[in-house]
């Protein structure tokens, strides 16, 4: 969080300075002097409001994030979770048909969506339902928030990568498992490859959950700009718009719950460790 107020703080308006007739010189300066001033500015405010203080309407800025963040979560919780079982779902699959023509198909279907970016997708994602409903599909908006059914293409397009980053990680995860002794023990009973992937995706599961906060971190990375793009107003969008209007207190009062949901990932994904992992395979 320090971090982040830090480098919010840097002194990033533009100076216009005319030198001829209809002609402008814009740079941005900056200076210790400045950047100090700044920073005081931000302290002096924080303690005067006692807090973040109220918007330009007279609102008090914390309920007005609340009500933004709630709206983005129905994005964010959807894409987390379904990313960490999707991924890890597709990554086993991956593994297990590894030898046959499906399971390459899987690996290059996974290396081109990995290497297109996230707001591409959403651009592709929105101009294939343009052409489907010129072509018989029912008519809905495909930007804003005010329908129901409006966190959807925004929540496809966050989930898309961070799902890819699970597949590749879990199949790396249980390649190195396929050396185990315990692997060929499974094999020299008779059982089936199945059985044996019963027990690599268990003995997998602590550096998958490890991968939580790299999922969390990709949604909350491509959020704004998916926000912003869709017109979806939700927390991501308006803390683009504060940070690019200069609003360092909104900026930093939209940015803290995102901060929070991180250090909570972090938090549930090592309780799940201790808790429902066996100390052996931790200690592994």
């Amino acid at each position: 969080m320090c971090s982040f107020v830090l480098l919010l703080l840097l002194p990033r308006e533009m100076e216009v300075t005319p030198f001829a007739p209809l002609q402008y010189e814009a740079n941005f300066p900056f200076t210790l002097e400045l950047y100090k001033e700044t920073i005081d500015d931000f302290v002096t405010h924080i303690k005067e409001e006692r807090g973040f203080g109220e918007t330009s309407s007279g609102n008090n800025l914390l309920s007005e994030v609340e009500r933004f963040f709630n709206r983005s979560l129905k994005v964010i919780l959807p894409a987390f979770l379904l990313s960490m079982i999707v991924g890890t779902f597709l990554g086993t699959v991956q593994v297990y048909f590894r030898a046959h023509k499906r399971g390459k198909i899987m690996s290059f279907i996974s290396w081109v969506f990995a290497s297109i970016p996230d707001f591409f997708l959403f651009i592709a994602i929105q101009y294939m339902l343009i052409i489907f409903m010129r072509h018989g599909l029912p008519q809905f908006s495909l930007f804003g928030h005010d329908e129901w059914y409006s966190f959807i293409i925004p929540l496809i397009s966050v989930m898309i990568y961070p799902v890819i980053h699970m597949a590749k990680f879990t199949v790396v995860s249980m390649e190195n498992e396929m050396g185990q002794d315990y692997v060929r023990t499974v094999f020299s009973k008779g059982l089936t490859k199945f059985d044996a992937m019963k027990h690599m995706i268990w003995n997998c599961f602590s550096p998958i959950m490890n991968q939580s906060q790299m999922v969390m971190l990709y949604i909350l990375s491509s959020l704004p700009i998916i926000e912003r793009i869709s017109s979806y107003n939700g927390a991501g969008y308006q803390l683009l718009v504060a940070i690019l209007g200069n609003e360092d207190v909104r900026a930093l009062s939209f940015m803290l719950p995102f901060l929070f949901l991180m250090f909570l990932v972090v938090l549930v994904t090592q309780f799940l460790r201790y808790w429902l992992v066996p100390k052996e395979v931790v200690g592994k």
